[in-house]
């Protein structure tokens, strides 16, 4: 799911980059929302965390309430380093490199001089950004969770409980998702293949299959999570990354 987040005063504008939005979307293969906040109260940074998957930005600097500055700056304070953030605005004095640079914004925009192409411009640079940079996104204990996705080795369903445990390259972490609800997030992304109806395994990261013994290695860790029905199917599929 991709979030398109405009916090703008000014509806002619909003209506405006609602229309650019699904210009730039088009037939892409994307789930999307668009949120439209008009003004800031103790609200916004609750219905903000609560949209899961990745978020793109647009500013107004002059919001009822809070500058889309100083939002940007409560966001990225908050943790999330990773969101698409773009200003839109009519005080282009305010765009310097040291302020780009150390919110990681992403463009300063002229609401005056080229909006449309330049908007679509900087929106087609964030979903490059996005498709490129890919992660599993859930929220656990009121905490937004990103695992980017070069990260996962497998994905086991839980022994004791319906829900799942993710093994990183670095640690393992439950969440309290379903398998079928990961495989259905994880379903337009080639990498990733239910090895057996209890995980989902992904194929950039295996290191190597010992098929007699069920048992697929990712350096040091392992599983042997791999029904007879499917190794057919990993073998040819590892032998088709090997020839691309």
């Amino acid at each position: 799911m991709i979030n398109f987040i405009i916090y703008e005063d000014d509806k002619k504008y909003r209506e405006l980059y609602v229309s650019i939005i699904l210009k730039v979307i088009g037939s892409m293969q994307y789930a999307y929302k668009i949120v439209e906040i008009d003004k800031y109260d103790k609200t916004t940074i609750s219905k903000i965390n609560k949209l899961i998957g990745k978020k793109i930005f647009i500013f107004d600097i002059e919001v009822p309430g809070k500058s889309g500055l100083d939002l940007a700056r409560e966001i990225r304070h908050s943790g999330d380093w990773t969101s698409q953030m773009i200003v839109a605005t009519t005080h282009e004095q305010l765009k310097n490199t040291t302020l780009t640079s150390r919110m990681l914004m992403l463009d300063f925009i002229s609401k005056y001089y080229n909006l449309e192409e330049s908007l679509k411009e900087c929106l087609n640079i964030c979903l490059d950004i996005i498709h490129t940079h890919k992660s599993l996104n859930f929220q656990y204990n009121g905490e937004l969770y990103q695992i980017p996705y070069d990260n996962i080795l497998y994905i086991e369903k839980n022994v004791d409980d319906p829900y799942s445990t993710i093994v990183t390259k670095d640690n393992d972490i439950e969440i309290k998702r379903t398998m079928s609800t990961i495989e259905k997030d994880l379903e337009e992304d080639k990498r990733f293949f239910r090895s057996h109806r209890s995980c989902i395994i992904n194929l950039d990261n295996i290191t190597s299959i010992e098929i007699k013994d069920n048992i697929i290695n990712f350096g040091n860790k392992s599983t042997s999570l791999l029904s007879r029905d499917k190794k057919s199917e990993l073998k040819e599929l590892l032998e088709e990354k090997a020839k691309a």
